[in-house]
């Protein structure tokens, strides 16, 4: 692996920019290089539009602190969606703008196919490449297509492919691939090979490969269900740290071991106050087996 750097999430504040400078403060401290920024984590778009007293609160912080940034697409943007597809893509617009304010070096979106309408597939491809247009004209940015644990991993990988641009990379996100291959029966590596070749940024987190159902048949709900609930049931999306579940990262890793570029621990850090240094250490060490960027080296003191 070539590694550009480590990075994590942001969590989402309500809007409350002393919340998120507290989470900016510890994530520095902990040593993270790069943040993937969410579009909404203050809540600096509305409408479709971006709130500019919010956006230059928000970049006035972001300075501050001096990450570099990936950056994710806001809540709410459903690319799929035919009775809402213009405000849909004026959505998509406003989280690429986003990105490119804060100076991203990719958007992160999610792929949801999640229909055999093959019209609202259509929609989905139509509207992501008017984005990538948007993008191209505007920003030096590449767009992310993000496996979610409902869909298989391949058909995340086959769209990126389909693309076929230099701009679109497959965000593989290890936790949800886990869960969705589970779930359909499918071999967890071998999908994880399939996909290797075009994987341009990798979320990692961890969970137990138990499926909740109610992902599927009510999302508003599983989204607001109790966290501690599921996290004693092992089940769904839990976000843990690398390493607190039973994904089998070792064998990942070496399926992956030709990936260059950036990694982003996408966990719940603010429920991991005590041990967020030691998670990023031990997701290092994780790696240290393979090739790594000069600046891995450097904060391992060029020890392999």
């Amino acid at each position: 692996m070539d590694i550009k750097g480590f990075g994590v999430n942001t969590r989402r504040t309500d809007g409350d920019f002393q919340k998120l400078e507290r989470q900016f403060a510890y994530l520095k401290e902990a040593g993270f290089e790069y943040l993937e920024v969410s579009a909404d984590v203050a809540d600096t778009i509305a409408g479709g539009y971006i709130v500019t007293k919010r956006m230059d609160k928000l970049l006035q912080l972001l300075h501050k602190y001096d990450f570099k940034y990936t950056a994710h697409i806001q809540n709410g943007v459903d690319l799929r969606d035919p009775e809402d597809s213009e405000f849909q893509l004026k959505s998509l617009k406003s989280g690429i703008d986003f990105a490119g304010i804060i100076g991203a070096e990719i958007l992160v979106c999610h792929y949801e196919k999640q229909s055999e309408d093959q019209s609202r597939e259509s929609l989905f491809r139509r509207t992501f490449l008017e984005g990538l247009e948007h993008a191209r004209k505007k920003w030096n940015i590449k767009l992310g297509v993000e496996n979610i644990e409902i869909e298989l991993l391949s058909s995340a990988a086959d769209f990126v492919r389909e693309i076929n641009e230099p701009d679109v990379v497959l965000v593989l996100d290890i936790g949800h691939a886990f869960l969705s291959e589970r779930y359909f029966g499918k071999p967890f590596l071998d999908s994880i090979r399939y996909a290797a070749d075009v994987v341009g940024h990798i979320h990692l987190s961890d969970n137990f490969g138990r499926f909740d159902k109610m992902r599927l048949e009510n999302f508003d709900l599983y989204r607001v269900s109790n966290y501690t609930n599921r996290l004693n049931l092992g089940k769904g999306d839990l976000n843990l740290p690398p390493g607190w579940g039973s994904i089998p990262l070792k064998k990942v890793i070496e399926v992956l071991k030709r990936y260059s570029g950036i990694i982003i621990l996408e966990y719940y850090h603010d429920k991991y106050l005590e041990f967020n240094s030691e998670i990023l250490r031990d997701t290092q060490i994780l790696l240290s087996g393979f090739k790594k960027s000069q600046s891995f080296e450097k904060k391992q003191g060029g020890k392999a």
